[in-house]
């Protein structure tokens, strides 16, 4: 029985099927022809991934403690305030019905933990010592789970009660107080005349040295009480549980949000804390973008290379009939494969090394107190973050890159005359 030739089309579809199976082993093969060149470029490829991805999950994992610490120090993540008083903090712009409030922010699930503050300037007098401060007004049990000044008093306590005050170490030196000893506070109230309270020191803080010397805190009932400003604050301070996703936070307090009042995040109350990620993140951006175009260069130079020594290589595939983009397909398809070793090698790397210290932690290298003197949001341990845009960042890049670079080599191949190719030795 005579079989039936094959249709013509099919015969493309076989001849360019056998052509796709040749290719990988080919390739793979080239690769090995130069092994000192090639565990070279894998080595880039491995060192440059290493590298960028741990630079990226150190970046990642600062972020966290820095935003934990300026908010628990400062403004919480969101807060309610009156419209006026972020730009001009006078004490009458206050706002009221607080109590009722709080009990409904309670039982919100989308909040962490929830309280309210007061604060004025005022004259600070131990007699005959006399300076300014900022008086905090603060509700004790509601600040231990809102703000990390609890654990800063050094000397004595936190206070826990009406008539008490909290100061700094500065403060409390140039007053010449210590404690169980009291400080007068004068300011002027709510209305425009005297406010006046009278309290004694239950502790001692210590923090940056700027905070040490103006702040005091005291009970904000003994603030309203002294400053005439009943059932009233000046900030309902909030935590949620994701400071990068505050959605459902807006939402819960935007409920018992008054007219005159507005929410604002901690991006715009820190805008220091914010504005330093968003140029931490640029600058490594450039730090990284140059590790990959190193490696990339390195990619590029190994195909350079082999061009050259296969010129007369190229030269009888051409002659013979073999079209320029399917030797272009063959040097891309060897530099994926070098990629995909490279990437490999590097991910093992990045996972034995950043993968315990997720764990461990790095611990920057200088004493707590001296980072809060200075830095007052820097932590002293960081957990790099190994999350997904870490994993794919470094591989992707370099890939692009790399096909790119061949990209460019393959112009050279495009432009290769056969003549000229063949009498190269």
């Amino acid at each position: 029985m005579v079989s039936e030739p094959e249709p013509t089309h099919l015969k493309g579809q076989s001849h360019k099927a056998s052509h796709g199976a040749l290719f990988l082993p080919v390739a793979w093969r080239n690769l090995w022809r130069n092994r000192r060149r090639t565990f070279l470029t894998v080595a880039a490829i491995a060192f440059g991934m290493l590298i960028v991805q741990l630079v990226m999950s150190i970046q990642s994992g600062s972020y966290g403690p820095m935003i934990a610490l300026g908010t628990r120090m400062g403004s919480g993540h969101i807060q309610i305030l009156h419209e006026s008083f972020h730009d001009e903090p006078r004490i009458e712009y206050a706002i009221a019905n607080i109590n009722q409030r709080l009990n409904e922010l309670d039982s919100a699930p989308e909040l962490k933990a929830v309280t309210a503050r007061a604060e004025a300037f005022a004259l600070v007098s131990n007699d005959p010592h006399t300076t300014a401060a900022l008086v905090n007004g603060v509700i004790p049990e509601r600040e231990l789970a809102v703000s990390d000044w609890p654990t800063k008093v050094v000397k004595g306590n936190y206070p826990t009660g009406d008539n008490q005050a909290v100061i700094g170490a500065v403060l409390a030196r140039n007053l010449h107080l210590d404690v169980g000893g009291e400080i007068v506070i004068l300011g002027t109230n709510a209305d425009g005349g005297i406010g006046a309270v009278v309290a004694e020191i239950s502790g001692i803080f210590e923090a940056t040295t700027e905070l040490e010397r103006a702040l005091i805190q005291i009970s904000l009932s003994t603030f309203q009480e002294g400053f005439d400003m009943p059932d009233e604050a000046h900030r309902i301070v909030a935590l949620v549980e994701d400071p990068m996703s505050m959605d459902d936070g807006l939402t819960a307090l935007e409920r018992v949000r008054l007219g005159s009042e507005v929410l604002m995040d901690w991006t715009e109350l820190m805008p220091e804390i914010s504005e330093g990620i968003e140029i931490d993140i640029v600058s490594n951006a450039v730090l990284q973008f140059v590790l990959i175009l190193i490696v990339v260069l390195s990619i590029m130079n190994t195909f350079v290379m082999t061009l050259f020594e296969r010129t007369r290589e190229y030269g009888v595939m051409f002659a013979i009939g073999t079209k320029r983009i399917l030797a272009y397909r063959m040097t891309l398809i060897e530099v994926v494969l070098l990629w995909v070793v490279g990437v490999v090698c590097g991910g093992l790397l990045t996972c034995l090394l950043v993968i315990p210290l997720m764990y461990t932690g790095i611990v920057i290298p200088a004493s707590e107190d001296a980072l809060q003197s200075q830095f007052a949001f820097m932590p002293t341990v960081i957990y790099p973050d190994f999350s997904w845009w870490v994993v794919i960042t470094a591989p992707a890049a370099i890939g692009v890159g790399a096909v790119v670079s061949v990209s460019l080599v393959a112009i050279r191949l495009a432009k290769l005359d056969i003549t000229e190719a063949l009498r190269s030795e």
